[in-house]
């Protein structure tokens, strides 16, 4: 994905990429927040983070998945961002993918994630003849499917 301009207020943006292949086997499954690369959408950086032993409410049982907003290009007026996405994880053998939206303003500060606490049950996600882990691997991706700032710049 190249990187995208500023875009004007209001405008939508598209985006649909592979983030991060993620193998259990190349971790001790710490109970810990695995994150992908970032990526640049407008003026902000992002990316997806995952803990394989649950968050939230949907810990220990099920697989969480969020959209972090992280800092702002060069130059760029750091403002509230409001975010939707699709958050997808792939089914490897069919097109049976799991996906949940989520939206939400992100404060100008870095590291605050929206998402889900449960895309998958663990044990969902373990069954191999499911498609969702496949040679030890399973793969999240984002849809973008807008992004708009504030026009109000804290002082």
């Amino acid at each position: 994905m190249e990187e995208t301009e500023s875009l004007p207020y209001g405008w939508e943006v598209n985006v649909d990429l592979k983030l991060f292949v993620h193998s259990p086997k190349q971790h001790n499954l710490e109970d810990k927040f695995y994150y992908s690369d970032d990526f640049l959408v407008g003026d902000r950086y992002w990316r997806l983070g995952f803990n394989p032993k649950g968050d939230g409410g949907g810990r220990p049982h099920a697989l969480p998945i969020f959209l972090f907003a992280q800092g702002f290009r060069p130059n760029a007026v750091a403002t509230n961002t409001w975010g939707a996405v699709n958050l997808r994880l792939k089914n490897q053998r069919t097109s049976n993918h799991r996906q949940i939206y989520s939206a939400a303003w992100y404060p100008i500060r870095s590291g605050y994630g929206v998402g889900v606490n449960n895309i998958i049950f663990l044990a969902d996600l373990k069954d191999t003849s499911k498609g969702y882990l496949v040679n030890d691997a399973i793969i999240f991706e984002a849809g973008m499917v807008k992004i708009s700032v504030t026009n109000i710049v804290p002082v």
